[in-house]
């Protein structure tokens, strides 16, 4: 996963010395919601990118990613009821996305990654992550972009996945701009 990861980034970077492109550095945060699972409720997600457009029509990003899940309140059929730990998720990996536009941008994107579920009270989920999504961005000024997407993140570990439906706003800064 990491050889992946550090190949993507080294094209990328080998890439800059062949033609002009697009480097920066982003942050993002936003809502996180699971999806089929009833053990956790709707949290926050945030983290950090470095977007790195090779062509007009495509760009990778690597990134950091930390999610909190809210916790959940069951009673099992009890009068007593108890709170659940929401869980906690972080990650780092790529994101590939097929730009559509100049000023105002259309992306699908995927991605692929190495997260971590932790839970209070259950074994930790360490694997391969998958993201899916689509969003659009918006150049504000010619080195500052701002986007929202919309994504899918799944951890999967055979037996089980861990799923959020992820809605961010990030917002990035050109460092090295053709």
């Amino acid at each position: 996963m990491r050889r992946v990861i550090v190949v993507v980034l080294g094209l990328a970077l080998t890439a800059a010395r062949a033609q002009a492109i697009d480097i920066g550095i982003g942050a993002y945060g936003g809502w996180s919601q699971p999806v089929l699972n009833d053990i956790s409720k709707q949290g926050s997600t945030y983290g950090l990118r470095v977007p790195v457009t090779l062509a007009p029509v495509l760009a990778v990003e690597g990134f950091y990613a930390t999610s909190s899940l809210g916790d959940a309140e069951e009673s099992f059929g009890t009068p007593i009821t108890y709170t659940r730990d929401g869980g906690k998720t972080t990650g780092f990996g790529v994101n590939v996305m097929a730009t559509f536009g100049s000023v105002f941008k259309f992306y699908p994107l995927v991605g692929i990654g190495s997260f971590t579920f932790e839970r209070q009270g259950a074994e930790d989920i360490s694997d391969v992550g998958y993201n899916l999504g689509l969003g659009m961005a918006y150049s504000v000024l010619p080195k500052l972009t701002i986007d929202l997407r919309g994504e899918l993140n799944m951890i999967s570990n055979g037996d089980t996945s861990v799923k959020a439906g992820n809605i961010i706003v990030g917002a990035s800064y050109s460092l090295f701009t053709p």
